[in-house]
């Protein structure tokens, strides 16, 4: 296995924090600047209830009307491509990016955002996070997410609107194909994210 890293400085040789074993940290330090966003989601990751199916992966959900983020089981269907046989995983988010009653011209599209980088501490990732948005949220109607406020202490650099998901994809290729469950790393990658978008 190869040695974690530190999600606060990419330092090597980081350890697990003894409680979620979801995250990781090269010193002290690093874990203390950490610790107040982690703290968050940190207990939640120990007491998860039971996987629903072997299809359901493990996923963040911004929702717009609460401070609290939640992690939460989504349904990743495997599709496979009709021209080339390729498989595929497809999450099944429409339900919870749709919740507004929202002017039905604008449909349901969504948006994966990819992030391979973490730009605000200049390092890359081994891993793909995403964050999945619906499309038209800054026309559509969609109400400013509370929770992307809340949990960046109002010092995001986008109006994030309507309900955020963020999941994780193994490597960083430009379409990775498929989903794992995400860890606590990947909620302050996403929160980076907002304060650097």
């Amino acid at each position: 296995m190869a040695n974690q890293t530190c999600i606060i400085c990419n330092g090597s040789n980081a350890k697990s924090c003894s409680s979620c074993h979801s995250i990781s940290y090269c010193s002290q330090k690093c874990q203390k600047d950490d610790w107040s966003l982690h703290k968050t989601l940190c207990k939640t990751f120990t007491t998860l209830p039971p996987r629903p199916s072997p299809s359901h992966k493990l996923a963040i959900l911004f929702p717009v009307d609460s401070k609290d983020p939640q992690l939460i089981w989504i349904e990743c269907k495997r599709r496979v491509d009709d021209e080339d046989g390729v498989e595929w995983e497809s999450p099944d988010t429409q339900n919870l990016l749709a919740i507004e009653n929202l002017d039905p011209k604008y449909g349901n599209p969504r948006e994966f955002k990819k992030i391979t980088r973490s730009k605000l501490r200049g390092f890359n990732l081994s891993h793909t996070v995403e964050v999945i948005v619906r499309e038209t949220g800054l026309i559509d109607g969609s109400t400013s997410n509370v929770c992307v406020q809340h949990t960046t202490k109002g010092r995001m650099t986008h109006d994030w609107s309507g309900p955020l998901v963020v999941m994780r994809q193994p490597g960083i290729a430009v379409d990775p194909l498929f989903y794992e469950d995400v860890r606590a790393g990947d909620f302050r990658v996403a929160v980076d994210y907002f304060l650097s978008y």
